[in-house]
């Protein structure tokens, strides 16, 4: 559990993946889906200071962008947590696999340049939506999200790999503390579990970051992406056969 976590964490600190390296860790010690959810979502919050912690020369650069996104995909986690409590553990595993598949063909898509084009209205218009909506998905479940997250700031802006990253690391920390917060009043959360991944989300979520500055970007998108797609094989043959 532990090597996972750490796994996790480095995994989120890069691209916001944690959740796709613990969630079938915690199914596979019998934690029911939801509870494994809710109890993965508790340990981000340490991945999550880590990573911002890590990533603070890079956010230096995108405090604008940081404040925007964040607000956004906070407000979209608030609606996505209190739909969670309302959903059964038979559709959140058959949904889960769906959206870890689709997060990782999407990092398969090269970025386009946009470094000499100026972003219409209407892309950041568009763009302003989706960001509302994976804040709902972060708030819901979150695997994968970090992929749709990058994904968003990559056709909103023209900052780096690594800038945006510092940009999705404070919009993952504000949305967790606040879905944490809900579901400590209305959830069930397997505190005995909480201690053990979130020492090894610490420590990847600090490593992440560091990694993002020296490894180049494409590489870290097509081995997460690859990932990813195991992964969602796996747990949609554990949900639908």
């Amino acid at each position: 559990m532990l090597v996972a976590s750490i796994l996790g964490g480095i995994m989120n600190g890069i691209v916001g993946m944690a959740t796709v390296a613990l969630y079938p860790a915690l199914l596979y010690v019998g934690v029911p889906p939801i509870i494994a959810n809710v109890t993965i979502t508790v340990g981000l919050l340490f991945s999550d200071f880590s990573a911002v912690l890590s990533s603070r020369r890079e956010f230096k650069r995108v405090v604008p962008e940081t404040i925007k996104f964040s607000t956004l995909i906070t407000a979209g986690a608030i609606v996505g947590a209190i739909v969670l409590l309302f959903s059964s553990s038979k559709s959140f595993k058959e949904i889960t696999p769906v959206v870890i598949l689709l997060s990782g063909i999407l990092m398969m898509i090269p970025k386009k340049d946009n470094t000499h084009k100026s972003i219409s209205k209407i892309v950041l218009i568009i763009s302003a939506i989706a960001t509302l909506l994976v804040g709902v998905y972060v708030g819901y479940f979150g695997a994968g999200a970090g992929i749709l997250m990058t994904a968003v700031l990559s056709i909103s802006n023209d900052y780096e790999y690594a800038e945006n990253n510092a940009v999705r690391n404070v919009s993952a920390l504000c949305a967790h503390i606040v879905t944490v917060i809900i579901f400590i009043f209305t959830m069930k959360i397997e505190w005995l579990i909480v201690p053990l991944i979130a020492i090894g989300l610490f420590i990847g979520g600090y490593l992440g970051p560091i990694i993002v500055r020296y490894v180049p970007s494409k590489v870290m998108r097509y081995v997460v992406s690859i990932f990813a797609i195991v992964v969602a094989l796996i747990l949609g043959y554990q949900a639908f056969f």
